[in-house]
């Protein structure tokens, strides 16, 4: 039987790389049984944690992420580094990202532009899929492999019982955060 788990991310950063912002991840579950097990507070994770049934990324969590984490973090990033606080913020047509979010960003959050790239070119010019999105995920694959082989080699596991008995969204987001 398939496992049921799903989950989304939501990546973003600066052209330079050296502002990473803290991912939004939607999960299927609120609270897992993992984190309660572990006393898992979801507001220290190294995440954005939010979660509805088909783990998709709604206009409210990215309006939330926009208002919690990105618009704080960028604004931190530009005065620590002692640069004026004017962001681009470039967005792909996702239904997540709604058309007006410039109208909504006014008065405390008025040094945010925003930019939609045009229809069916993401995959072309979106500047987090040239590269930065594959690299993560081979990071993140790379890590998962190296956990599986560890595991199942200690214990003779087979490549199910992996799955089923020795990961859970609390090893996922430990490898999220390494890759």
């Amino acid at each position: 039987k398939p496992m049921k788990d799903r989950l989304r991310l939501m990546l973003c950063g600066n052209a330079s790389g050296d502002c990473k912002i803290k991912p939004l991840l939607i999960y299927n579950s609120e609270n897992p049984r993992v984190f309660k097990k572990n006393n898992i507070i979801k507001s220290k994770l190294n995440v954005m944690w939010r979660s509805n049934s088909k783990a998709w990324v709604t206009r409210q969590f990215f309006l939330e992420w926009i208002h919690e984490v990105f618009a704080p973090s960028v604004k931190a990033y530009l005065e620590r580094i002692n640069i004026p606080v004017k962001v681009l913020l470039i967005l792909d047509n996702a239904p997540a990202h709604p058309p007006g979010l410039e109208d909504v960003l006014t008065g405390e959050y008025d040094y945010i532009r925003v930019k939609y790239l045009p229809p069916n070119t993401t995959p072309l010019i979106q500047p987090m899929d040239q590269q930065v999105i594959s690299n993560f995920k081979k990071l993140y694959t790379k890590a998962l492999f190296r956990r599986c082989f560890e595991v199942t080699s200690e214990t003779e596991l087979t490549l199910r019982d992996f799955w089923k008995n020795h990961f859970n969204i609390l090893h996922c987001l430990r490898l999220i955060d390494k890759a």
